[in-house]
């Protein structure tokens, strides 16, 4: 889970009158949250940091039952779980000049699992004894859709070696498809792409779940082989499994050296098609870079 740190300072004003601050100015800030922020849907707590100068604030909120409390919001209403700090709570630090404590805004399942973008408004407020706000600082910002599902490469991809021509069945790539925490997912389609060689270096790609064939392609065209699953790839809700890419070396492959070898995996998200076994809904693999195995050289 990405953390996103909010560092709130509570300052001395001249006056004891209730004032609004954004995120980057004035007595009471938000520092380390800037408008504009974005956090995925994936994302389901955000820590908050507080940090109280001594002084009128200590004596207001520390010393006099005062309290503060941090929510998110939407357009919708309150979309967190309010984390309120009172003053018994809050440790008072009579010596020095700052008194810092933290907690964490939890936010709603409901919101997280929205299909679209949503705005919304971290808030932190101060209130006296009364109960009247004090002061307060707002930040903006956008929860995206969360990321369904991600790739990338398992520990268990092969190191760099030499396969000889004509072997069968030889590993190139481990590939980890992991769920996110609210979708079954099922792949249904790779497209494997290599990197290195030629095409006709290599025949029958395959992807093996275990000792378990899902699919396989004849060869490659264009550096491109096409792999429609027999049927799709289960991944449960909150899991991973590992896809391993395997290729048969052409009797007549071009001899090449390692560090000029022949290396598969998968080059863009949209070479992996999958859906919500659930409701059928076409899912897209979330903070992707490119995922290839170790080359390999060919005698």
């Amino acid at each position: 889970m990405k953390k996103i740190i909010a560092v709130v300072a509570l300052m001395m004003p001249l006056l004891w009158t209730p004032f609004l601050a954004s995120a980057t100015g004035g007595l009471f800030t938000i520092t380390s949250l800037t408008n504009g922020f974005v956090i995925t849907a994936n994302d389901d707590t955000i820590p908050i940091g507080i940090t109280i100068n001594k002084g009128f604030w200590e004596n207001q909120i520390l010393k006099h039952d005062g309290t503060i409390t941090a929510s998110v919001s939407s357009g919708a209403g309150t979309i967190s779980q309010t984390i309120e700090w009172l003053a018994p709570v809050v440790p008072h630090n009579s010596a020095g000049s700052i008194t810092a404590y933290s907690g964490g805004v939890v936010l709603d399942t409901n919101s997280l699992r929205s299909t679209t973008t949503v705005p919304i408004i971290v808030l932190v407020e101060a209130r006296n004894q009364q109960g009247k706000v004090i002061a307060s600082a707002k930040v903006r910002g956008t929860i995206v859709p969360a990321h369904r599902f991600t790739v990338s490469l398992s520990g268990i991809t092969p190191p760099s070696t030499y396969y000889e021509r004509g072997n069968t069945f030889m590993n190139y790539s481990a590939i980890v498809f992991t769920a996110g925490p609210y979708d079954n997912v099922g792949v249904q389609q790779i497209t494997v792409t290599r990197s290195g060689g030629t095409d006709t270096d290599l025949l029958n790609i395959q992807l093996f779940d275990g000792a378990t064939r899902r699919g396989r392609a004849d060869g490659f065209s264009g550096g491109k082989a096409v792999i429609t699953l027999d049927w799709p790839f289960f991944i449960p809700e909150g899991t991973s499994k590992v896809l391993m890419i395997k290729a048969d070396i052409d009797p007549n492959a071009t001899v090449c050296r390692i560090q000029d070898g022949i290396s598969l995996g998968i080059a863009d998200f949209s070479d992996v098609e999958a859906i919500n076994i659930d409701t059928g809904s076409i899912l897209v693999p979330g903070n992707f870079i490119p995922v290839f195995g170790n080359p390999m050289g060919i005698q």
